[in-house]
């Protein structure tokens, strides 16, 4: 149970990783094409710690998007502990693509239907609702990626 729990968490650093810097990217893309800098949407993240200014702040900074990139960072890997446990050792590629779809379904409803406003990611300040949507996609592939690139190398 030990050693299961450990490759996990390992599975979930790498996934969670992944899926992070695809999703950021993807939202810097939406941040931009909204009419915003691409820091915006990191920035956002913060709003958490910094409610007023966060979701306000266009240039990078330490505060804002540093602090956003971790939070963000830190959210994925915590999904990618779902997404690990959903998919088993001997999960098939279609396995691999369920999990991750029902991972980022519900993170989407987590983040925006169940916690407080407080601790929704704040990506809401700066994107559409279709770069919103596109930003959960890029986090579903960016866990299915990694999955299926550890498949293809124990083959």
């Amino acid at each position: 149970m030990h050693s299961r729990l450990i490759e996990t968490l390992s599975r979930a650093m790498f996934s969670g990783a992944s899926a992070g810097v695809a999703s950021a990217l993807v939202a810097a893309a939406g941040a931009s094409k909204s009419g915003h800098r691409p820091y915006s949407a990191m920035n956002a993240v913060a709003h958490c710690i910094w409610p007023e200014q966060a979701p306000k702040e266009e240039a990078p900074s330490v505060r804002f998007t540093a602090v956003g990139s971790g939070i963000h960072l830190g959210s994925a890997v915590f999904w990618g502990v779902l997404f690990e446990t959903l998919c088993t050792s001997r999960a098939r590629p279609r396995d691999v693509v369920a999990a991750a779809i029902a991972t980022s379904v519900t993170a989407y409803v987590v983040d925006y239907h169940v916690v407080p406003k407080r601790f929704t990611p704040g990506y809401e300040a700066r994107l559409s609702k279709r770069a919103l949507a596109s930003t959960y996609v890029a986090l579903g592939a960016g866990f299915a990626m990694v999955a299926l690139a550890r498949m293809g190398r124990s083959r």
